[in-house]
């Protein structure tokens, strides 16, 4: 039985694109929903077949399909369970079926899973994964910014990141991370299976000011050698990247999609640390070289974030993904991963913080000093961005043109003068033979502006874009924070009322604290990052400038010796 949807936000599609126009109201008839990437692709009423964005739209009962296509209706209940699952995103048997189709190395995650010669968005090949669930909407949700998958408007039936999220920013710490079992953990109840002590968190306080402890060597992991491969006798093609950890100099293979899996993994269970960003999912294109290389270079800022971070560089999750080459043991990591109770405002339980007792007042300062910061250069590296890529754009084209046109220009020129140089030769070098080497330096200028970007403002671009996503998530921290703040005021009522014996407000006053400590840690940590990493990428940047306007200077002194 096909399956139809009814359009609740009005859509553009691409011009010259796989895509369709639907608009509010619109009914569709399904043909595909193993698209990825968020997209769907149905029949409008015209007959036109295309792509559009899942999100947009919402399944239709059986008796309204049926009352739509004026036929008899068919008893398909699996069907339509199936269409309002990838809706919905019911995933509650994701990680439990029996069969190994979820737990392959290989299955399908991502955007990495291209299909049998089958055209996507732009003409590129689409992928083929599952039915989007709750968690794989969400998480395309929060890429929205994509070029490749609009936002869809706010409202009470989706959740959705913010339009300005990052690309790879999931929603599971908007999705209200702070719920039953945060106040769990802030009243002391739940699971408290003891941790051994390599999974214990210490946090220090010195000088009023609180730090991650770091018993461990730093290490590195460099990501090289993207290869393109295949599978299934050259039906299903992606990219794997090689990662050598320099702890033991052993190379795993990753695709994005396990990539996208970490990621998905560490925003669960870290909601107090900013997780980095992944580069953007992309439809079309995805095996450019130029893609690929770009990706990778965007990859390697991933792993040096998490590296150069004391906690996330410990957690159990991320050596698995760095060191597991085993089939069985990765899938067994991977379920137990996917298993873990320590996620959330839970893993709090492994926070072991300074005994001191923290002031409220200090406390609310901190918080109120983080977050006008936060707002602040969100503000300043989201401008940079835009930037960035209008000066990209500007010395790829615009630069570059003019400075070829003034090239063209002075070469029609000395083609005129060697016409009449021809009549009466000069006895030394001809105007014309000098012209026309000034218009070849002045194309070269403009070849220069084209090239340029890839040096100085395309790397800075790569740096900002993991700030962009740091950033956005400190005002979920900041909001997990101030929940727990209320619930201790719900619990300070309560001692009053006597309703909670002293002891009790004692211990919820502990445990709010450890949440105040840790936030309070990251804010530390993200300070010291900043003033290396971004000190780094500007003189990185200004560097690149330096040598792109002496060779700008070099070619123009070359062109004025011609006239010596």
């Amino acid at each position: 039985m096909t399956s139809y949807v009814r359009a609740m936000y009005d859509f553009s599609g691409e011009p010259g694109s796989s895509e369709i126009s639907i608009n509010v109201g619109e009914v569709l008839a399904v043909t595909r929903t193993d698209v990825g990437e968020g997209w769907w692709e149905g029949k409008n009423s015209q007959g036109k077949v295309g792509l559009f964005p899942a999100a947009y739209v919402e399944v239709m009962s059986a008796a309204e399909a049926q009352k739509h296509n004026h036929q008899p209706a068919v008893s398909s209940p699996v069907a339509v369970a199936t269409a309002a699952t990838a809706v919905t995103g019911d995933s509650t048997t994701r990680y439990d079926q029996t069969a190994d189709e979820y737990d392959d190395w290989e299955d399908d995650w991502d955007d990495d899973n291209d299909t049998y010669s089958e055209i996507g968005p732009s003409g590129a090949a689409k992928t083929n994964n599952h039915a989007p669930t709750a968690t794989a909407l969400s998480h395309s949700a929060s890429n929205y910014d994509n070029k490749n998958l609009p936002a869809a408007p706010m409202d009470d039936t989706i959740s959705l990141a913010s339009t300005a999220a990052p690309s790879n920013t999931t929603t599971l710490k908007k999705s209200g991370m702070f719920g039953k079992s945060s106040d769990s953990y802030i009243l002391g109840l739940g699971n408290k299976e003891k941790l051994s002590d390599h999974e214990i968190v210490h946090i220090a306080y010195v000088d009023n000011f609180c730090y991650w402890q770091t018993n461990h060597q730093r290490y590195s992991v460099i990501v090289a050698s993207p290869k393109k491969e295949t599978k299934f006798k050259g039906m299903k093609t992606f990219i794997a990247y090689q990662l050598t950890p320099s702890f033991n100099n052993i190379s795993v293979s990753r695709r994005y999609k396990h990539f996208d899996w970490l990621h998905e993994r560490l925003v669960e269970k870290f909601c107090l640390i900013p997780i980095p960003p992944l580069p953007d999912k992309q439809i079309s294109g995805r095996y450019e070289e130029q893609f690929v290389e770009h990706r990778r270079v965007q990859l390697q800022e991933f792993v040096d974030w998490v590296c150069r971070h004391p906690v996330l560089s410990q957690c159990e999750v991320w050596h698995h993904f760095l060191t597991c080459n085993d089939d069985k043991m990765w899938k067994s990591g991977k379920r137990k991963a996917e298993r873990d109770t320590y996620v959330g405002v839970t893993y709090c339980w492994a926070i072991s913080p300074p005994e001191k007792t923290l002031l409220p007042s200090y406390v609310d300062a901190q918080m109120e000093s983080c977050s006008l910061f936060a707002h602040t250069m969100d503000i300043a590296v989201r401008n940079l961005l835009a930037l960035s890529n209008d000066t990209t754009k500007r010395y790829q084209t615009q630069c570059k043109k003019e400075f070829q046109r003034i090239g063209d220009g002075l070469s029609d020129l000395a083609k005129a003068l060697n016409i009449d140089e021809r009549r009466a030769p000069s006895k030394s070098t001809a105007l014309s033979e000098s012209v026309g080497r000034v218009g070849g330096i002045f194309i070269g200028i403009g070849q220069l502006f084209g090239d340029q970007p890839k040096l100085d403002w395309i790397p800075f671009s790569d740096r900002l874009h993991i700030y962009r996503g740091v950033l956005n998530s400190f005002p979920d921290i900041l909001s997990t924070h101030k929940g727990a703040m209320q619930k201790r005021k719900e619990c300070e009522r309560l001692t009053a009322e006597q309703k909670m014996s002293n002891a009790q407000m004692t211990d919820v006053n502990r445990r709010t604290d450890v949440i105040s400590y840790a936030v309070m840690a990251e804010m530390s940590h993200f300070k010291e990052e900043r003033d290396t990493h971004l000190k780094q990428a500007l003189k990185s940047f200004i560097e690149e400038q330096i040598k792109f306007y002496s060779n700008v200077v070099n070619r123009l002194q070359e062109a004025y010796r011609q006239f010596d």
